[in-house]
């Protein structure tokens, strides 16, 4: 053989390959994308269907357009049309360009806003090792509102990343650096908003783990008449697999907060917080009702139908979740104001075992085990005392021919206060804590106990108890009281603890 022709034949295979290499990614990339539209329309907690209308596959690229449609409504859908480049390079085997393909006003009105272009892009690359990595792209705009031209509306871009492992694990940001309406004297905007999370989604919906955290640097509103603001909010969601039940938690933080009205006092908040969680509730069940609530969204009924299946369907699934012995924890609770803090725990449990097919009755109750205690500060619960007694005060002095001047006023009133607080706590419903108080509550066997004594005993006393004369002016003190001891001198005292109001 000669030398020329031992030469040519590896270049020849190695051309052969690297021209066949690139037809041979366009058809696993089309096959991927088929399937993988199928795999999203095919479970029936998905609510949409997913397919693709067109795939026009050549050597070096292909052109495809895919169509997302409500299952319950396939005539409500849209389009994406995806370019895709099947040359392998140091990135990846594919890539692929994907925007939204809009028709009619719709098109008309993002057009205006986005000038021309699409408004989200999203590149994906798919590496060697089966990696998806999506980079997702919304371009910034400023411009007046269609039907309110004095208002201008400003979005700062969107700027996202998803990838995408061999095995399902989803790892994902995204941020948009402002978002503002304003016009005239009005303005609502919102700052330096990121989402991240981390999911592995194998399986089901129901068999999902992971967690997704929002941050927000500050959301503010200010019209003539009010301005509200909300600082360094955090959220997060999560959920965790365990055997045949999962669990799902959320959390809210707000680092301030605050409110003004015209003619009235501004009100503020700090370090707010709400930590939940729903636990031991049942796979089989939430499965069940998703795939009947599903199903019952394709049948053709009365709206008034509609609802009644849609409420049976709810009274199922809670009927399904006790059974299971689900468990509600409140991990936190709690607001700090500049008069002083509150903060509260709590879990509520439920005994679903040999638990037949009855409706919800009284016999339920005998099932739940609930715990919670709050802590309260001493500040903040004269503060808002103060707010109900105050009033009644001027009224008694008015009443009673007394001086009404503040200093009258504010001694009144605490001497009413610091008597309400004695009562409440001699009779056990508030606990001293140093400066602070406290309250424990247990529910069980259907009874509720308060700080250890039972609430019906507890209340009973309380409203049982004679209402003591309202205060006289200390001018109007008979000389014979006024040397007495100091008695009761509650107006009304209330049974329960008054509503909180933060200021």
């Amino acid at each position: 053989m000669k030398k020329s022709t031992l030469v040519a034949a590896p270049l020849i295979i190695v051309a052969a390959t690297a021209g066949a290499t690139p037809w041979y990614a366009g058809m696993r990339a089309e096959q991927a994308m088929r399937t993988g539209a199928e795999t999203l329309g095919s479970g029936k907690q998905s609510p949409l269907a997913v397919s693709y209308t067109r795939f026009e596959r050549g050597w070096l690229k292909s052109e495809a357009v895919s169509r997302i449609a409500l299952k319950a409504d396939p005539s409500i859908y849209f389009e994406v049309r995806h370019e895709i480049s099947h040359m392998p390079n140091r990135a990846g085997w594919v890539h692929v360009h994907s925007v939204p393909q809009l028709t009619g006003p719709v098109k008309a009105n993002l057009d205006y806003y986005f000038g021309g272009q699409p408004p989200i892009a999203v590149d994906t690359v798919v590496g060697y090792d089966g990696t998806h990595i999506m980079q997702f792209n919304s371009p910034a705009f400023s411009k007046p509102l269609h039907q309110q031209p004095e208002m201008t509306v400003s979005w700062g871009g969107l700027q996202g990343t998803l990838t995408i492992d061999a095995n399902n694990h989803w790892v994902g940001t995204a941020t948009v650096p402002s978002l503002a309406v304003e016009g005239g004297d009005t303005q609502a905007t919102l700052t330096a908003l990121k989402v991240d999370g981390a999911w592995d989604v194998r399986g089901t919906a129901i068999d999902w783990q992971g967690e997704t955290k929002m941050g927000l640097s500050e959301f503010r509103v200010v019209t003539p008449l009010q301005q509200f603001a909300l600082k360094d909010v955090t959220g997060t969601t999560y959920q965790r697999s365990n055997g045949n039940s999962v669990l799902v938690g959320y959390a809210l933080r707000i680092g301030l907060g605050s409110a003004a009205h015209a003619g009235a006092t501004s009100q503020t908040i700090s370090n707010a917080v709400l930590e939940l969680e729903l636990d031991k509730l049942d796979k089989k069940a939430l499965s069940k009702y998703i795939a009947d609530l599903s199903n019952a969204e394709q049948l053709t009924m009365a709206p008034d139908a509609r609802a009644r299946l849609a409420a049976q369907l709810v009274m199922n699934l809670g009927g399904d979740l006790l059974r299971g012995s689900p468990e509600l924890r409140i991990k936190q609770l709690g607001v700090e104001t500049p008069a002083g803090s509150v903060l509260a725990h709590a879990v509520v449990t439920f005994d679903g075992s040999n638990l037949a097919d009855i409706p919800f009755s009284p016999e339920l109750l005998t099932r739940i085990k609930a715990k919670a205690d709050v802590k309260l500060s001493g500040a903040l619960l004269r503060t808002q005392l103060q707010q109900q007694v105050r009033s009644k005060v001027e009224v008694a002095l008015r009443e009673q021919g007394g001086l009404s001047t503040e200093e009258n006023i504010r001694m009144m009133s605490e001497k009413v206060i610091e008597d309400q607080l004695k009562g409440y706590t001699d009779a056990g419903l508030l606990r001293a804590n140093g400066p602070d108080f406290t309250i424990e509550a247990e529910f069980a066997a259907g009874q509720m106990l308060v700080n250890g004594m039972p609430a019906n005993q507890l209340f009973g006393g309380l409203l049982a108890a004679p209402a003591p004369a309202a205060p006289l002016a200390p001018e109007k003190v008979p000389e014979r009281e006024a040397a007495a001891p100091a008695g009761s001198t509650a107006l009304a005292p209330p049974p329960v603890l008054p509503r909180t109001q933060y200021r």
